[in-house]
């Protein structure tokens, strides 16, 4: 059984999941009206606890439709989500109010941006304010679906935006530049590869092409000497090694680690206040030499290099105060779009966020992901002590999940066991609500890092929503992972799994629109995971919107019960084992 200390944080889970399955039907047409007359900003509120209650929706868009005009309710900017609706054709009068309302934030920008409404100017004008009203460098988060509205920025509005923004911030336009060669038309040998790999096809021009090569242009035509100046560093020192890809794919296996080392060791950072592409933080010192490695790969060689960097010091603010040494591996991929994995990284970072903000103490841990031209870009490296997959743990011993537990952490019963058992449900409820939603799919034990608390961490996200291994067989049912051995981990009773899995699940929903907003952005970008069926209709069906707290969380449970030891994920295992070696 769980520890005291379990009880008290995993408490709430239970707590929220027993509250969740009264029968509640609220009046909200009594009550809406109540809560505005006290105060409008206290009424819209109500939507942040009750995301799903449609008819919560439609009271408080009555109201904002009737108190349009009214200063008061300008200066709520979450109001307009519910006067910029499906129905705004018969509201331009009330649309006109935008222009002197209060901006809100980019995700409601976003969200405004690919609704109903996107296409009224008035509308439009205001999502683009709310992009104004963010710092630059927070707007990094949402570059690939900015970048993405290019395509139909008639007006030059989204232009205006990159110019200005770029002109404020280094860091955004260093990476709006990336993003842009991400999109831009590719090298001539991407048209005519020496490596074809299965499946392979020409690229297609998803119509940006064009675009992002004129804005890139503009975006370093008006950068200052100085900036041009650190800009070529930045870039140009990132490429250099990005390029030993292609330099080590003529060299046998054998010969390439010495070569890449070789090829490290005879040049440097151009200066010294560069700084990791995934994670600006990190100022690079040096990058060594030694640990540069080589990975598998059908087209080139993708390589991992540590870099001696400085980090703010612990509890210093950003920019501010003393910093330290410190490490920072990643992974230089040439030859795979990991556009794909940042989006997963980008929904995982919304459900993250909206997770911490309830104070649920559930774990995810996203990473840095990037990419910086056609078919190529860093990731950050969750390596060493700290983290390790399953299947490397698997390569140690034959030993199960719960004997590795038991031989790290101490008997079952332990003090040390049963924080690393709480720590091993937090993270595996939050990683199978996300896993839910983006449909990961390719599950197996190479793809789930472990830490050395405990928590269980997923990487790599090459099929999503509606894609999947083998063609898109679907092998995979289960709505995530809960193998044999994960099952071991959990609590001896069943209790707090799907209590947390079912809050999580409750909370996943006050981020519906900002993550769909996220999805559907990117739904013309070309990737395999917008391929086919209905993306951005079936992630919204997940969300269940339209069931209560109470059927949501039974629903979650009942996910839980379906993924429990399911034999296809357990006979997955076993083939990626026989074709891949991949323990499990």
């Amino acid at each position: 059984m769980p520890c005291v200390k379990s009880f008290s944080v995993l408490c709430p889970y239970v707590l929220r999941d027993v509250l969740a399955q009264l029968p509640l039907q609220v009046p909200w047409r009594e009550y809406v009206p109540i809560a505005w007359q006290v105060d409008p900003c206290l009424a819209l509120s109500l939507l942040d606890h009750f995301p799903a209650s449609e008819p919560l929706r439609a009271a408080l868009e009555s109201m904002v439709v009737k108190h349009a005009a009214d200063t008061q309710v300008q200066a709520l900017p979450k109001a307009t989500l519910l006067l910029a609706t499906a129905k705004a054709a018969n509201r331009q009068s009330l649309l006109r109010y935008l222009s002197i309302w209060s901006p809100g934030n980019a995700a409601q920008g976003l969200q405004l941006l690919c609704g109903p409404a996107a296409g009224d100017p008035a509308v439009r004008s205001y999502a683009i304010k709310c992009l104004f009203n963010e710092p630059p460098e927070k707007l990094v988060f949402f570059l690939p679906q900015l970048v993405q509205l290019l395509r139909g920025d008639r007006d030059g509005a989204i232009q205006r935006f990159f110019f200005t923004a770029a002109a404020h911030s280094d860091l955004f336009a260093h990476q709006l530049i990336w993003a842009l060669n991400s999109e831009a038309k590719p090298p001539e040998e991407a048209f005519n590869p020496e490596v074809k790999r299965s499946g392979w096809q020409p690229p297609k021009d998803t119509g940006l092409w064009e675009i992002s090569a004129r804005v890139k242009q503009q975006i370093e035509a008006q950068m200052t000497p100085q900036q041009k100046e650190y800009w070529a560093a930045e870039g140009g020192y990132f490429e250099q090694v990005t390029n030993l890809s292609g330099y080590l794919y003529k060299f046998s296996k054998d010969e390439r680690r010495v070569k890449l080392q070789e090829a490290l060791a005879g040049f440097a950072p151009p200066r010294q206040d560069l700084y990791v592409p995934t994670n600006p933080e990190a100022c690079v010192k040096r990058h060594i030499p030694s640990s540069g490695a080589c990975m598998q790969s059908a087209a080139k060689v993708p390589i991992l290099v540590a870099f001696d960097v400085e980090v703010p010091a612990p509890g210093a603010a950003p920019g501010l105060g003393p910093r330290v040494p410190a490490k920072v591996a990643c992974i230089f991929k040439v030859g795979d779009d990991i556009r794909q994995d940042v989006l997963a990284i980008q929904v995982i970072k919304l459900l993250h966020s909206a997770f911490e903000a309830a104070g649920l103490g559930l774990y995810l841990r996203p990473y840095g992901c990037l990419p910086t031209g056609y078919e190529c870009g860093i990731i950050e490296v969750r390596s060493g002590a700290e983290h390790q997959s399953r299947a490397a743990l698997g390569e140690l011993s034959d030993r199960g999940l719960h004997d590795i537990f038991s031989a790290e952490f101490g008997a079952a019963g332990s003090a040390a066991f049963e924080r690393a058992r709480e720590n091993f449900i937090v993270s595996e409820a939050a990683y199978a609500v996300a896993s839910y939603l983006l449909q990961a799919k390719d599950r197996h034990n190479g793809n789930i890092m472990l830490d050395d608390q405990g928590h269980i961490v997923h990487i790599d996200f090459g099929f999503i929503l509606e894609i999947s291994p083998g063609g898109n067989m679907g092998f995979e049912s289960a709505a995530f992972k809960l193998s044999h051995e994960m099952t071991q981990c959990s609590d001896p009773t069943q209790t707090w799994l799907p209590a947390a899995a079912a809050a999580a699940a409750l909370q996943a929903r006050t981020v519906a629109e900002p993550i769909i907003a996220t999805v559907s952005l990117m739904a013309e970008s070309g990737l395999p995971c917008f391929s086919r069926g209905a993306p951005v209709a079936n992630l919204r069906q997940r969300f269940h919107l339209e069931m209560g707290d109470a059927q949501a969380a039974a629903f979650m449970r009942s996910q839980i019960a379906d993924a429990y030891d399911k034999w296809t994920t357990g006979f997955y295992d076993y083939i990626q084992s026989l074709q891949n070696k991949i323990p499990y």
